[in-house]
């Protein structure tokens, strides 16, 4: 039996960036009433030091079961570095104690939220090793990126996930394993698998295509792929 996990980047409660109301929650509850479709959401817990996530927000996406909240680091900003040496990738300029600190940090707001996140993907992708090996400490899954995270070792960490293809990628779709892995953001200028309209149609296809394909497809969160 195949099954299909979708990932979404970068949530916080900034208008347009996955609040209610937003044309791109609109996409993902449109996607899941029709087809059934699931959502892990990876969620900065204080978004370059403006959008701290709050217990309003987190209990809004809380109600949904076709819903995971993942943490996704907590500033999603660099500091020692500029943007233009390693963009956003927060994690990759701090050491062990760095980034234990950083994820006690995040955790706590998590915390105030009532939620405690079971799985963990580094802003930006990119992660040295000794914070790599700090926040395999707090998680029960890791998300990672084939490429990106190459040779980096996620010590003690049950699952590690590998993001795949974009929603909005055409030439094939792969699997997996047993599982289709498609990668977002939930917006964002820098990126191509942003839910636009667009995007969100050409998805929507998708998900026909593989129903159509595949008998019994499951969709899932990242939690629930074995």
């Amino acid at each position: 039996m195949k099954n299909v996990v979708v990932a979404i980047d970068d949530l916080h409660p900034e208008q347009g960036w996955g609040c209610e109301g937003d044309t791109q929650v609109e996409y993902l509850s449109s996607l899941n009433q029709q087809y059934g479709v699931k959502f892990t959401l990876f969620c900065p817990s204080y978004y370059h030091h403006k959008y701290k996530l709050t217990k309003d927000w987190v209990s809004y996406w809380k109600q949904f079961d076709w819903i995971e909240l993942a943490n996704h680091g907590h500033y999603h900003n660099v500091k020692k570095y500029t943007k233009d040496q390693i963009g956003e990738q927060e994690f990759l300029e701090l050491n062990f104690i760095e980034a234990t600190e950083r994820i006690q940090e995040s955790l706590d707001v998590w915390e105030q939220c009532g939620h405690k996140p079971k799985g963990f993907r580094a802003p930006g992708w990119g992660i040295q090793q000794d914070a790599a090996y700090a926040v395999s400490n707090y998680f029960e899954w890791i998300a990672g990126h084939e490429q990106i995270n190459q040779g980096i070792d996620f010590k003690n960490v049950p699952k590690y996930f590998v993001g795949a293809d974009g929603i909005h990628e055409t030439d094939n779709i792969n699997l997996y394993g047993e599982t289709f892995r498609f990668q977002s953001h939930i917006q964002g200028d820098w990126n191509d698998n942003v839910w636009s309209e667009e995007n969100y149609l050409h998805f929507q296809r998708v998900v026909k295509y593989l129903l159509s394909q595949y008998n019994g497809l499951q969709f899932k969160t990242i939690s629930e792929i074995k």
